[in-house]
């Protein structure tokens, strides 16, 4: 899975994911991931083959995934997590004995084609399914390239990975909480879009006028007025 068109099919599923999330604030979100990069409209023109080899496997974790769960903790999550690994990881032949030439026999073990993507991409849904979570949290994915296969490891694994998530989504907040009073004193005219880009700074810091104006509708140059005023 080391190609573009690979990649494209990688991103689609990933993020159908979270479609589940109807609420406004998840919907927004996703228009927003859209804006860098249109899933749908790349997985349709290059990833159609990966889409076919992969879905049914995808489809049964996502089942799965949202299946009850005995108790709201990270061990139940890490078993179940522990379980699907075991099914969307198939080889793809039989192991091959080699003799060498010095008679001695090799057994090579059969080729695994990496599909524990399938699973690290359904783990804010898990969360949220096990009742961890409020909402799905479409950036939480908390799985290693090579996750461990007991489902204790996985549990410290997780929750390493969660205190890191935490504490950066803390400060972030933090931040957001300090330079909210600002955007609410923007002052600006009825129509202007001023504030508007003062919030959306503030969830999506860094946002260049480009980016602005395909959000806000506004013209190249508008945009770089609104910037200019904010900055």
């Amino acid at each position: 899975m080391n190609d573009p068109v690979s990649v494209a099919a990688v991103f689609h599923l990933a993020i159908e994911a979270s479609v589940g999330d109807n609420g406004p604030l998840a919907r927004a979100t996703l228009n927003v991931l859209r804006t860098v990069l249109d899933d749908r409209s790349e997985a349709e023109v290059w990833a159609g083959s990966d889409l076919a080899y992969f879905g049914p496997a995808w489809r049964q974790a996502r089942i799965e995934a949202q299946a009850p769960y005995p108790s709201p903790s990270l061990p139940s999550v890490a078993d179940r997590i522990t379980a699907m690994l075991k099914t969307v990881v198939v080889a793809e032949q039989s192991a091959v004995d080699v003799t060498a030439i010095d008679g001695r026999t090799l057994t090579l073990e059969p080729r695994v084609r990496d599909r524990a993507w399938l699973v690290a991409s359904h783990v804010p849904a898990m969360l949220h399914h096990a009742g961890l979570t409020l909402g799905i949290l479409p950036s939480l994915i908390l799985l290693p390239k090579f996750p461990p296969h007991g489902a204790g490891e996985l549990t410290d694994v997780m929750t390493r990975a969660l205190l890191v998530t935490c504490q950066s989504g803390l400060k972030d907040l933090d931040w957001i909480e300090r330079q909210g009073s600002k955007a609410l004193a923007v002052s600006a005219t009825r129509r202007s879009r001023a504030p508007l880009l003062a919030r959306l700074a503030l969830a999506y810091p860094g946002l260049r006028p480009s980016a602005v104006a395909r959000l806000l509708d506004v013209t190249p140059q508008g945009a770089r007025k609104l910037v200019a005023k904010l900055g």
